[in-house]
């Protein structure tokens, strides 16, 4: 692939690859030969946000299978980070309080529902600049943009709710699709975003029982409006309460009173009230009875559904009728695996279609693998770094509807491209000089002009340099100085922390650098 200017990029992103795509490799046979280099760099991109260059080195010329099995069962995953300062905040209903307890409990409710959010956001922001190592932050954020809530809605989202919702997208990252939607049906922050704790027996919402055949699990033509109505009487009776004085907080309560004790009739299931009507009962005899209706009537059309967006997400985001066959086979394997979800997606990263040359560098970076792709080699602040992703248009934990984030083509724009190299400047010049340079002493043989030019490159542009391009940002490095300067300037910090920044400047300009 030779480098493109600026136009030849935007003309590439904007124009149809169908006639290139149609020569890639088909259906989902494992990749068994040695990775390369690239290879390797190709699987890091796709499965986190920031290549480690340790993992580059320890696995070039390694399996695909130890690679992936690596990412996926990474011994640096931390499904439980340490959680936010606020995440163990109860509140009092203030109506209930006087004077100065009153105002307390109201000061405290006030920064839940709005501050504590983008407190929030910062904290995942620093989760995903730490995991370098596994593919977990960047499943959270598949989850997170496929079963969408956003804090923005509803006037008093609070931020714990959002906060309990990552956390169980990140303990079920990899785990069974049916139970997550059955646990994200009665999730707290998803009944206060869809209107599940205001569907009543006596005026039953469908926001959620729409969206959870719509965009969750089945798509548009698969189920009818009586699927819809029936749903949402069968959902009827949950809540949330803020309060801890009246109930758990932030999370979903049966009332009795406001749940339909009438039978209903889903697509051709009866669901019967013939058992005594308490909490347990109803999750297992409504809620996850539901679930299981909609996979055991439509088990194949869910299987495409969610197929399809696992492609789109890790391996090309506007698929075409040539890599229908792929997704077709991934539909398969999470038939045969009762939709676990680990085995598909170890089926798709392994496959010989993942790795076709095709499928590499084609993908256009969201602000996530834009901004994490660069903060998390150096010390940032990470309230800047959420504030940063937001305004290019991916903020943690608000998307923008309940469809998520369109994402492909509408990452970028000519608007949007200036707006990021002006803020990816703003991050390097928040760097220290020393601090560049400590960080390119890690390379080895870092005192070779052009092995650190290769190693920086690959880590942030989509594909190998050539030749002339290579020499180009060799000469960036050195300033116009000879080669064999580099040695000397690379004995100080200070100096070569300054010859790296001016490399950074120069990458970032290029149009590969915001594909992976």
């Amino acid at each position: 692939m030779e480098p493109i200017s600026r136009e030849g990029f935007f003309k590439s992103i904007f124009t149809k690859t169908e006639s290139e795509r149609q020569h890639l490799a088909t259906g989902i046979a494992e990749n068994t030969k040695p990775l390369s280099r690239l290879e390797v760099i190709h699987l890091l991109r796709r499965s986190s946000f920031s290549v480690d260059q340790t993992l580059i080195d320890k696995f070039e010329g390694k399996s695909p299978a130890s690679l992936v099995d690596y990412m996926l069962e990474s011994p640096f995953k931390n499904t439980s980070p340490t959680p936010p300062f606020f995440a163990s905040f109860t509140v009092k209903n203030p109506g209930n309080l006087s004077e100065k307890a009153k105002q307390d409990q109201a000061d405290t409710l006030g920064k839940l529902r709005g501050d504590y959010n983008l407190d929030l956001g910062a904290w995942w922001v620093g989760v995903m600049q730490q995991d370098k190592q596994s593919i977990l932050e960047k499943m959270v954020l598949f989850w997170h943009g496929f079963l969408t809530t956003s804090f923005h809605n509803c006037n008093g989202f609070p931020a714990i709710s959002v906060y309990l919702q990552n956390d169980l997208y990140r303990k079920n990252h990899l785990g069974n699709f049916k139970t997550l939607l059955e646990k994200t049906t009665l999730d707290g922050a998803m009944l206060l975003y869809l209107n599940g704790n205001e569907n009543v027996s006596e005026s039953p919402n469908e926001n959620y029982a729409r969206e959870l055949m719509e965009l969750f699990s089945l798509g548009i033509g698969n189920y009818t409006e009586q699927d819809i109505k029936e749903a949402a009487k069968i959902l009827t009776g949950w809540e949330v309460s803020m309060y801890a004085d009246e109930s758990q907080p932030y999370k979903a309560k049966f009332n009795i009173n406001k749940f339909d004790k009438n039978a209903k009739l889903f697509m051709g299931e009866v669901f019967a009230v013939d058992y005594e009507i308490n909490e347990e009962n109803v999750k297992k005899n409504s809620v996850n009875k539901l679930i299981q209706t909609i996979f055991n009537k439509k088990g194949a059309v869910a299987s495409k559904f969610l197929a399809d967006k696992l492609y789109r997400y890790f391996v090309y985001a506007s698929p075409d009728k040539g890599d229908q066959k792929v997704i077709a086979d991934l539909a398969d394997v999470l038939v045969k695996n009762n939709f676990e979800l680990k085995p598909a997606v170890r089926t798709l990263l392994l496959s010989q279609h993942f790795f076709d040359d095709l499928n590499v560098g084609v993908q256009i970076k969201s602000p996530a693998e834009t901004i994490i792709g660069i903060t998390s080699h150096f010390p940032y602040v990470d309230m800047y770094t959420r504030n940063i992703m937001s305004t290019l248009g991916l903020e943690p934990f608000g998307p923008p509807n309940v469809s998520g984030w369109k994402g492909h083509r509408t990452w970028i724009s000519t608007k949007t491209l200036p707006q990021t190299i002006f803020y990816l400047r703003e991050i390097l010049s928040g760097t220290k000089d020393e601090q560049f340079g400590a960080w390119a002493a890690k390379f080895k043989d870092y005192g070779d002009v052009h092995t650190l030019t290769s190693k920086i490159t690959e880590l942030f542009l989509a594909r190998p340099l050539n030749a002339d391009r290579k020499a180009k940002f060799e000469n960036v490095l050195l300033g116009g100085a000879p080669d064999y300067e580099w040695y000397e300037i690379s004995k100080n910090n200070n100096l070569m922390g300054q010859r790296i920044r001016v490399l950074f400047n120069a990458i970032i300009k290029a149009p590969d650098f915001y594909l992976f």
